[in-house]
């Protein structure tokens, strides 16, 4: 049986509402080292990476008190409520061990995993309102 075309190219967009969009804003900027793309009062909108049909790859936060963007649904999607696991960025496999020494020294608890199954080398640390961040750099080797 063949498979049908698949429709999706890519991760267009992810998007969190955070407490604290300030200190969230610095933590993916300056730690994480993502692009700010744009900024307003409600929200900041990062570039990641180059994405499909000249649409970035982008990760948002969203200050978790507004909720216009939301319209009907502000009810349902409720911090208490979230179902978000981690948040994963590819990083190139040589620069894995110094990012790991980097978040460390600004005394992140950095820990590192091997996804053999998958070949890749993962390391875990938590942003400033305990979300999960993951770097992972693929190797062919692994």
């Amino acid at each position: 049986m063949s498979q049908p075309d698949r429709r999706v190219k890519g991760l267009a967009e992810a998007s969190i509402r955070v407490k604290d969009l300030a200190a969230m804003q610095k933590f993916y900027e300056e730690i994480v080292g993502l692009e700010v793309l744009r900024k307003e009062e409600e929200f900041v909108f990062f570039k990641i990476a180059e994405g499909y049909g000249g649409h970035t790859q982008n990760f948002a936060i969203f200050a978790a008190d507004e909720t216009t963007f939301l319209r009907d649904k502000s009810s349902e999607l409720i911090s208490e409520n979230s179902t978000l696991h981690h948040i994963a960025f590819n990083i190139p496999l040589e620069d894995f061990d110094a990012e790991k020494s980097r978040l460390e020294g600004l005394g992140l608890s950095v820990e590192a995993v091997d996804h053999a199954w998958v070949h890749l080398h993962s390391m875990y640390f938590p942003d400033p309102e305990g979300n999960l961040v993951e770097f992972l750099a693929y190797d062919k080797t692994l």
